[in-house]
């Protein structure tokens, strides 16, 4: 048994929990509300709790199950050190994310971390790095209309 993976999942089931109970009301399809396809704000929240739940329901079932390594959740110092490979990447990027805007910040930690930490052909590295800010650019500002944060390099025009 792994403990503190199942005790994680049980926190987390516990959140969703609350946020399905919390959006209940608008979980169901409404062929009579005046809202297009009859979703009403409760809809995505909650099934998207509920799938939430359902893997995290995996998560708790496989951390039962499944023996805990001798070594300990690190296992050793080289457990350690891929640990400090994903954190200080993503403290730069928080730290550098009010400078450089979300886009731009975000493109540079896709590359970097496809690249050197994924250990993905460049061709593979940049392609993500440019094209997942760009369809989460227009998914946001364009579609959803929920402006996220600009780069320095939105005063001289840009639209990042």
């Amino acid at each position: 048994m792994r403990p503190y993976q199942l005790a994680t999942a049980a926190v987390l089931i516990a959140i969703a929990a609350v946020a399905m109970f919390d959006t209940r009301a608008g979980a169901l399809p409404d062929p009579a509300a005046q809202v297009p396809g009859g979703l009403r704000g409760g809809w995505y929240p909650f099934w998207s709790a509920a799938l939430a739940s359902v893997t995290l329901l995996i998560v708790a079932y496989r951390s039962a199950t499944t023996p805990q390594p001798a070594q300990g959740p690190f296992g050793g110092r080289e457990g350690v050190l891929q640990v400090v490979r994903l954190v200080v990447p993503m403290l730069v990027l928080v730290i550098v994310m009010g400078w450089l805007g979300f886009y731009v910040a975000g493109a540079l930690y896709l590359g970097v971390f496809a690249r050197y930490i994924g250990g993905y052909r460049w061709i593979w590295a940049v392609a993500s790095a440019v094209v997942i800010p760009v369809v989460i650019f227009f998914v946001f500002e364009k579609l959803f209309l929920v402006p996220l944060p600009k780069s320095f390099l939105y005063t001289q025009g840009l639209p990042f």
